[in-house]
């Protein structure tokens, strides 16, 4: 007994300094090995899914942890890894479900009233979010990640301002808690602050010279001195003679620093060299989602209209959907609306897409008893009193017009066109970093989705005539005034001549978009993928010419 006791705990003490050193996958491999040969132990199921966390496969760290959850329930520690696993695989409903199973045991810890407030946040439930984070705040007041879960919370309900008082307290109280530091420069970089953004970031690399996230938010500021560049040149230079770093991650920011710093420097050959390698390192996750996204297109066009909703909408403001692919103008359309004395924007809301992930999921009389309308409007933020419209720009909704158009018979719909060569070399240029923007890392992908995306298109068009209105990013960029004069007839707004300054607009920009967002609007960007058709070719070869024909004859 004692030798197997003994051999045990040398195998855990292996797995366990295999992850120290950076070698998740094999660590996964032995602990899933070793969990066959001793299946009632938990830490081995619990090491497998560090490592599958540590691999960024979060569905499977869940299975794991719950593996060990189950052998030892009372484990207040495997308690939290299996909670904070469903949150993180993006399924929060699930993690609250379990949470309520956990409470009846008695008061949380404060790990697990965390981990509620993360599942709350994602769930759209900011109000309960932030009064969870609070009680955290109370029973440890100097919990530094508890202070960014709030700042994020606050950020969600768009109280930009009080999330970065909450952040610069943090620092000022920890100035070497280096998350609590970006966390700041994130939401400086959000509202435009950039000489705060680059003094925070500079004392970043103070407190962690080389480290990939401060790299990257300093390489794509404008307001560098010769001596930031000279940083960056060093800094990127000896992280990258290193090797590969531990964590890909940590890698692909760091290349997406060396692109930006090479395109700074007009060197294109080499910043396209950098993208290369960052995307080849994230597609690696994502290789089965290009067919699930070509079968739900299938199954979405071939689905009947739902009944349009003969619900009340009286006193409620003015929906405006704006749709398009990313990096299309979407947020450029959304701010310019914006900035009317009565239309709110709220940004990319997850709403739509969660109802329809569980709508597709779940039997027919979910659908019913759950109907869009509903869920949608009690997830939305508060909005200021005076609010005729508000606008919810995220782009992906085109997947689901239909469902919109019906549930929202008054809703206005706003899609985005942009010549998608100039789209491509836009998401190629953008560290999206998120699993719902997987074809981002592949120019074919990201083909396949453009092709996807008229498809949708033309059948709602089709299918929902009049409902649609198309607005050409070119148009828009080269003649605003006269653009934005018809933007505001179709929302059924009186014209203002703020709506021609969105770059002077104080609201918060969580997107790619934040820096172009804030200059003044201008064609600069127009036809740039000329100067890397090279490196698009996959991309342009992967257009659909029936799809796209005022493409035939340019793609060289």
């Amino acid at each position: 007994m004692q030798r197997k006791a003994d051999q045990l705990r040398a195998e855990i003490a292996s797995i366990s300094e295999l992850l120290k050193t950076g070698r998740p996958d094999r660590a996964f491999k032995r602990a899933t090995k070793a969990a066959k040969k001793w299946p009632k132990v938990a830490a081995l199921p619990r090491l497998a899914g560090i490592s599958a966390v540590q691999q960024q496969k979060p569905k499977l760290a869940q299975t794991h942890f719950e593996q060990a959850w189950r052998l030892d329930p009372g484990n207040a520690e495997l308690t939290q890894n299996y909670a904070l696993s469903l949150v993180q695989g993006g399924d929060p409903a699930d993690a609250l479900a379990f949470l309520d199973k956990i409470a009846a045991r008695g008061p949380f810890s404060p790990a697990l009233q965390f981990i509620r407030a993360l599942a709350l946040l994602q769930e759209q439930q900011p109000e309960q979010a932030l009064a969870d984070v609070e009680q955290v705040l109370s029973r440890e007041p100097a919990n530094p990640n508890a202070q960014v879960l709030k700042a994020d919370i606050l950020d969600s309900m768009h109280r930009w301002e009080d999330a970065v008082n909450v952040l610069t307290a943090l620092v000022k109280k920890q100035p070497k808690f280096l998350p609590g530091l970006l966390r700041l420069t994130r939401s400086q970089l959000g509202l435009g602050q950039l000489g705060d953004v680059l003094k925070n970031v500079r004392a970043a690399l103070v407190l962690a010279p080389g480290h990939p996230e401060a790299l990257e938010i300093m390489a794509g500021l404008p307001n560098l001195t010769f001596d930031d560049i000279a940083t960056l040149h060093a800094q990127i230079s000896g992280s990258l003679e290193r090797g590969p770093a531990a964590n890909p991650e940590d890698e692909v920011k760091l290349r997406f620093a060396a692109a930006n710093l090479a395109r700074r420097q007009k060197n294109t050959k080499q910043e396209m060299q950098h993208l290369a390698e960052a995307h080849k390192l994230q597609r690696s996750r994502f290789e089965a989602w290009e067919e699930r996204s070509a079968k739900d297109c299938v199954r979405r066009l071939a689905a009947p209209l739902p009944a349009a909703n003969s619900g009340e909408a009286a006193g409620r403001p003015r929906l405006i959907f704006v749709v398009g692919l990313p990096r299309s103008g979407t947020t450029l359309v959304e701010r310019i609306l914006a900035r009317h004395s009565t239309v709110q924007g709220l940004g990319e809301l997850a709403s739509v897409h969660q109802w329809a992930r569980q709508a597709e999921a779940q039997p027919a009389e979910w659908r019913a008893a759950n109907k869009l309308a509903d869920y949608y409007v009690a997830k939305l933020p508060k909005l200021a009193g005076d609010t005729a419209a508000f606008v919810d720009k995220a782009p992906g909704n085109y997947a689901f017009l239909g469902e919109i158009a019906q549930a929202f018979p008054d809703a206005v719909i706003l899609n985005v066109l942009r010549d998608p060569r100039d789209v491509a070399l836009s998401m190629w240029r953008a560290n999206f970093g998120a699993g719902g923007l997987y074809y981002t890392h592949d120019l074919r992908w990201m083909a396949a989705e453009a092709n996807r995306y008229q498809r949708y298109m033309r059948h709602w068009h089709e299918v929902l005539p009049g409902r649609i209105h198309d607005i050409r990013y070119e148009a828009l960029v080269g003649n605003l005034q006269e653009t934005t004069e018809e933007l505001a007839r179709i929302c059924g707004l009186a014209f203002e001549d703020t709506m021609l300054t969105p770059d002077q607009s104080a609201n918060a920009i969580r997107t790619a978009s934040n820096l172009q967002a804030r200059q003044p609007v201008n064609t600069a960007s127009i036809g740039g993928w000329q100067a890397v058709a090279d490196q698009l070719e996959p991309f342009v070869k992967g257009l659909d010419a029936e799809l796209w024909p005022e493409l035939v004859g340019t793609n060289s």
